[in-house]
């Protein structure tokens, strides 16, 4: 069974995005990985849950296609594109990749689709084999349960990746590891080699300020 996240969908987007920006998560570290990915066309967020839009201020992807399988997530993110108001951590985030309030309505017009689907099963996700130029994911693989369910997650997860497309994301390491994968830097190797890909970026960043995370793991790659 798959470990469930530290909270539910909305106390989940209002404790760490929905207020005020937390230094020290590693997002900051995220959001300036993000920024080394160049303009891409179709980018598909993976396991997405409501926070797509915070990513997506630092980055330059004309269409957003956000999967996750609970629903109340992904309708938290359509409300929130649909009101295309910058809130909480949203505007620190702004401030740190140098965009504004017009930046932030233009990523919220870029959404274009959310998917219902489980991204930690074996089962084939509901896109095409390479109609993604960029397929992030933040959290999602960091749920899986033992080296194996992560490197076939992974293979699955970047499957709908065009050659020469980018992956980018983050996993978060528990303090309460029971159920949850071990991260290490020759799991990433192994799951960037199975699937083809490069990778371009695999660093641990700790984790301070928050009781239920240590560290956090962000890669980047692309696919052959």
């Amino acid at each position: 069974m798959t470990p469930q996240t530290i909270a539910g969908a909305g106390e989940y987007w209002d404790h760490y995005y929905g207020s005020e920006f937390v230094f020290g998560l590693g997002t900051e570290h995220i959001l300036d990985a993000l920024q080394r990915v160049p303009p891409t066309g179709t980018w598909a967020d993976l396991g997405a849950g409501s926070e797509s839009l915070l990513w997506s201020i630092a980055l330059d992807a004309h269409r957003l296609i956000a999967i996750d399988r609970d629903e109340q997530r992904l309708r938290i993110l359509r409300a929130y594109a649909l009101s295309r108001e910058p809130r909480g951590a949203y505007w620190t985030v702004l401030a740190l990749c140098g965009r504004g309030r017009a930046d932030f309505t233009e990523c919220c017009a870029r959404v274009s689709g959310t998917l219902a689907a489980d991204c930690l099963t074996e089962a084939a996700l509901p896109l095409r084999p390479g109609s993604a130029d960029l397929v992030t994911q933040f959290g999602l693989l960091g749920l899986t349960t033992s080296p194996g369910h992560f490197t076939r997650a992974w293979h699955v997860c970047h499957e709908p990746l065009t050659p020469g497309g980018w992956a980018a994301g983050a996993n978060w390491t528990a303090t309460r590891r029971e159920g949850r994968v071990r991260l290490s830097r020759p799991l990433y190797q192994a799951a960037f080699t199975r699937s083809g890909m490069t990778p371009l970026l695999i660093e641990q960043v700790p984790v301070s300020g928050d009781p239920d995370f240590d560290s956090v793991w962000i890669y980047l790659g692309r696919k052959q």
